[in-house]
């Protein structure tokens, strides 16, 4: 992991950063760390968790603006639309 600016970021900072490449980052105690690129097995199994997640949920419920979080066992469902209360979703 390789920080990317000299300073530390707040949270707000780091939601507004954009410079301007298709590079992602994530916030690491403060620190801006640059993501590697999703490689082809990551894309596989996402695929695949997409295609057994569709045997449930119908499409037409689905939007690219809702964010599913799992941590340990619970899973938290995250939208642009509502604001998020850190409490799961569903079991």
């Amino acid at each position: 992991m390789t920080a990317i600016t000299g300073k530390r970021l707040t949270l707000e900072e780091y939601l507004k950063y954009d410079d301007r490449t298709d590079s992602q980052y994530e916030l690491v105690a403060g620190e801006l760390v640059s993501m590697p690129p999703e490689s082809p097995k990551n894309v596989q199994i996402s695929l695949f968790i997409l295609v057994n997640f569709l045997k449930f949920v119908p499409v037409n419920r689905l939007s690219n603006k809702v964010e599913i979080v799992v941590a340990g066992f619970r899973a938290t469902v995250m939208s642009s639309s509502t604001y998020y209360t850190g409490k799961p979703a569903c079991c």
